[in-house]
């Protein structure tokens, strides 16, 4: 602590006692307010009086008083230190003081004028920097490991890909590769990139470059799944590569236009290594991170993208741990806002953007450990317990409509109506569970932790033991932590291209689902995945993923809970603003309107 958190914390023992009166103390009882020394306490009560909070008449010989007279109000320290964390870009220890205040009005103050530093602001160098709050940091931005939303968004802002896919006009459209090529069967892919594109660190991106990224991923990353089906990376020239396979892969241009396959620059000299770049990636995207830390994350416009150089000069995403549970702090009318919401949209942020996800949150049940989950009616007890509309009325938030399927148009309402305690409990009791604890692990977010602890009462209810394990998102990914769990509750969001995500989403060795599946589930759904890669109709490849789907839920090895609606406010002089597939605002096309 510092020197005014010590101030704070003795000025708050005598909250009764005004400024500028005298109070008389033992130097025993000071040692015990602020847990230090003696010694210590002599430093820091003489710091004090340096900075003019305290005046200090220490009592002569051991045992006399000493008098304090206190000179500044425990508002204006607080105030002040939290205002000056923040200039200083140390967000993350303004809000863990805040945390600890104990007044009230203080915090309210304090977090009326941090809600003032968000939205668009038009700075003296004519700079537009756009400033919002979001609940954690960023610190996993490689495309090769990312398993997140938010990270998944950020990845598009920084990173380019080969290849870009467009769901407007269902076409692949040139990137980073100005033409492409295949052989018939499509086991051999030939890419031409384009010339003077430099990424963030002004390294000219070449074929080596291509290279470098898939042999990258190919060694380290959950999706090798795909660059194992790569037989060769062949740079041709300079600006040209020819991946070949070692079979036909209709769908592997789809593939290249996902986040995953963004190109990164050649790192073998060996100068930073992948945790570093994961904080401080460089990629050639409109936006290029500048900080990356607990407290906030920065990025600054590319003024040489590919594409023309963003509207918006400076991004700042500030890490607030608790601003939904702000909200009427948040900006009235008139200032240039933007929020991404889990809960209601205040009047004053609109107009809103509202838009109900692909994808669904849902609870894999594993039937490859021993043990109860292994047996069919222990499984249909746990879906007939839940009543999924009431979940949703009862907590609300990003919650919005009961699902029975990864795509919006699987709605089987016999599915998520078939709530039924009494089946339930009858199920339940022929299934021979005898009371064990099962074990329900998450990843840290707050809709899980609300789901997951509404989910223990319900089964607690219906007399099922459920013990409710929090990790972080790459901790659970491991498959020794996956295979762990009795249950995990998740949530996959799909894509641009839905059918992709899926594939993807089957196929990594950190899947939830298919960790969770017995051997002769795994075959099957390895054999329905060949399939889709022989075919380049999308609603060929969405019949087999489909048949997938219905297979897990007759096993009932996954219940599907809801489909989630992510919700953007945004003051009306913000323009270019449109929600991509993650429900988050895509930065290189918002500009500033000038009223």
């Amino acid at each position: 602590m510092d020197v005014e958190e010590y101030y704070c914390r003795l000025r708050n023992t005598f909250p009764a006692n005004p400024e500028r009166e005298p109070i008389f103390l033992s130097m025993e009882r000071i040692c015990d307010i602020l847990s230090c020394t003696r010694r210590n306490v002599q430093i820091l009560l003489t710091k004090m009086m340096e900075k003019s909070y305290i005046e200090w008449l220490p009592g002569r010989g051991r045992g006399n008083l000493s008098q304090i007279v206190f000179l500044v109000s425990y508002r204006d320290i607080v105030l002040s230190k939290a205002k000056w964390l923040v200039e200083k870009g140390k967000i993350n220890e303004a809000w863990s003081m805040l945390e600890m205040l104990q007044d009230p009005a203080v915090k309210s103050e304090i977090m009326t004028w941090l809600s003032e530093l968000f939205g668009v602001k038009r700075d003296m160098e004519e700079k537009d920097v756009l400033r919002f709050p979001f609940y954690r940091p960023l610190l996993r931005l490689d495309p090769a490991f990312v398993c997140r939303r938010m990270e998944t968004h950020w990845i598009e802002q920084v990173f380019n890909t080969l290849v870009r896919y467009s769901n407007q006009d269902g076409k692949f459209h040139p990137q980073l590769a100005h033409y492409w090529e295949s052989n018939v069967m499509k086991t051999s892919w030939t890419f031409f990139l384009r010339k003077g594109v430099r990424f963030h660190n002004d390294k000219i991106m070449t074929s080596r470059d291509v290279a470098f990224t898939f042999q990258r991923l190919l060694t380290s990353s959950p999706a090798e799944w795909l660059t194992s089906k790569i037989k060769e990376i062949r740079e041709t020239s300079k600006y040209g590569i020819t991946f070949e396979l070692n079979e036909p892969n209709a769908l592997f241009l789809h593939f290249l236009c996902t986040e995953r396959y963004s190109i990164v620059p050649e790192m073998l000299d060996g100068t930073g290594s992948d945790e570093q770049f994961a904080i401080m990636p460089i990629g050639t995207g409109p936006f290029k991170i500048t900080k990356n830390n607990e407290s906030m994350l920065v990025a600054e416009a590319n003024e040489f993208y590919l594409e023309g150089c963003p509207h918006l000069d400076r991004i700042e995403m500030w890490v607030w741990p608790n601003y939904e549970e702000n909200q009427e702090q948040l900006q009235s009318d008139g200032e240039d806002q933007l929020v991404y919401f889990e809960a209601q949209i205040k009047e004053s942020l609109r107009p809103a953007l509202a838009q109900l996800e692909k994808g669904s949150t849902f609870i894999t049940i594993n039937t490859a450990k021993k043990g109860i989950t292994q047996q069919m009616k222990f499984r249909q007890a746990l879906h007939y317990g839940i009543d999924r509309q009431q979940m949703i009325h009862e907590l609300g938030g990003i919650r919005h409509q009961p699902s029975t399927g990864f795509n919006l148009e699987d709605t089987d309402k016999a599915f998520y109506n078939d709530y039924d305690t009494q089946l339930a409990a009858t199920l339940l009791e022929e299934s021979g569970y005898k009371g064990e604890t099962i074990t329900l692990y998450t990843y840290e977010m707050p809709a899980n932790d609300q789901t997951s602890k509404w989910l223990q009462r319900v089964y607690k209810h219906l007399g099922i033991s459920l013990e409710i394990v929090k990790l972080s998102l790459e901790e659970l990914a491991n498959p020794e932590i996956i295979m762990k769990a009795d249950m995990i509750l998740s949530g996959e969001v799909l894509g641009e291209q839905p059918d992709i995500s899926l594939i993807e989403m089957y196929m990594s060795k950190n899947s939830f689902i298919t960790n969770h599946l017995g051997a002769v589930d795994k075959m099957n759904i390895n054999q329905q995945i060949s399939n889709c890669l022989r075919y380049e109709n999308s609603d060929i490849r969405m019949g087999y993923l489909i048949s997938i789907q219905e297979e897990l839920k007759r096993n009932f090895s996954i219940l599907f809970l809801y489909h989630s609606l992510q919700i953007v406010g945004h003051h009306q002089t913000l323009q270019g603003i449109s929600l991509n597939a993650w429900g988050k605002i895509d930065y290189k096309n918002v500009w500033l309107r000038n009223t």
